[in-house]
């Protein structure tokens, strides 16, 4: 079995994650402790996100980095679908 990856949440994230729903949020947080098993889980994204990868737990996304030299996976932000796009 692969050595596990460390989930670190961002403050943006933390603060974004308080104001989600409780039923939704256990959702993410399932999805975050996931991502130490299978870092790499998420769909990659281009553009300015090149070199992120993103998750979707409708109607929510996680937006995330992976360190792969430290075994990080860093989440960045939390956002509702509806927000403006990937600001």
């Amino acid at each position: 079995m692969p050595a596990k990856f460390e989930v670190r949440i961002s403050k943006p994230a933390k603060k974004s994650l308080a104001k989600v729903p409780i039923g939704w949020r256990r959702r993410i947080i399932e999805a975050a402790e996931g991502l130490e098993g299978h870092p790499f889980y998420g769909v990659k994204m281009y553009g300015k996100w090149q070199g992120k990868r993103k998750i979707i737990i409708w109607p929510y996304r996680i937006f995330y980095v992976v360190d792969k030299r430290e075994r990080v996976v860093k989440i960045l932000k939390i956002r509702h679908r509806g927000s403006t796009g990937y600001k």
